[in-house]
């Protein structure tokens, strides 16, 4: 069954190589230039894996627009970058001011856009509605605005937790198929999902167990999830959000 991974991490490049052999369509993140360096020289030209690249509202204090600009310039989607209240105790004031400016390269270089936010959600929502992006929330974890993200043409990525986690469960239900991603945000956050260590060989399968839940919550065989699942990340490749 085909496989995709609509946001994910690694330090390692035997991960890379089992997406590349398990044939998995991917995105993976770069938060560095040197992330970038190294993952570039790992996926090579992967006509399945994509890199993404963004200053994280975590390191709005850490990595700068003049790090990151060129290496924007050299991937087809922008982020993860956002808002986060939660998590990190950045500057509000300086996330703000760097997320509005990679959302306005993204604009001007017509550029997909994964977005972290936690505890920013509606401010992030009015945030976005003043760009014109096509759009992946990365990772949801509010039962709140999701109409509104969707009236806006947002895709979402259900994380690794929904097992565990009840308002990412709920996604399983609220997000029509046709706006529905999966994600494993890499193997440290499965682990922090599912509180517990797993090996790389689990990998496929923790995948897999979110086709299987999208199977069972709209009544659809596997099959045509992971079809679906598939032609749902090239359309956000592709920057096709279809408002």
């Amino acid at each position: 069954m085909q496989l995709i991974d609509a946001h994910t991490h690694t330090e390692e490049q035997s991960y890379v190589r089992l997406l590349k052999r398990e044939k998995i369509y991917a995105t993976i993140n770069c938060g560095t230039p040197a992330e970038f360096t190294r993952n570039q020289s790992w996926v090579g030209n992967s006509r399945r894996l994509r890199l993404s690249a963004g200053i994280h509202p975590w390191q709005v204090d850490q990595v700068t627009w003049t790090d990151m600009a060129p290496i924007l310039a050299q991937v087809p989607v922008i982020g993860e970058i956002g808002l986060d209240n939660v998590w990190t105790r950045t500057d509000p004031q300086l996330q703000q001011q760097i997320f509005t400016k990679q959302l306005a390269y993204a604009e001007q270089a017509h550029k997909p856009v994964i977005i972290h936010t936690k505890g920013m959600e509606q401010e992030t929502l009015r945030i976005l509605k003043t760009y014109f992006n096509t759009y992946l929330l990365h990772w949801y974890s509010s039962t709140e605005y999701i109409e509104d993200y969707l009236a806006l043409g947002c895709y979402f990525s259900i994380g690794p937790s929904f097992a565990t986690e009840e308002s990412v469960h709920y996604l399983l239900n609220a997000v029509p198929l046709d706006k529905v991603l999966l994600e494993s945000d890499g193997m440290d956050s499965i682990a922090w999902a599912l509180n517990q260590e797993l090996p790389l060989s689990a990998y496929p399968r923790i995948m897999d167990s979110g086709i299987q839940a999208l199977s069972q919550a709209h009544h659809v065989a596997p099959d045509q999830v992971a079809a679906q699942l598939v032609e749902n990340l090239q359309r956000f490749w592709a920057g096709d959000s279809e408002k």
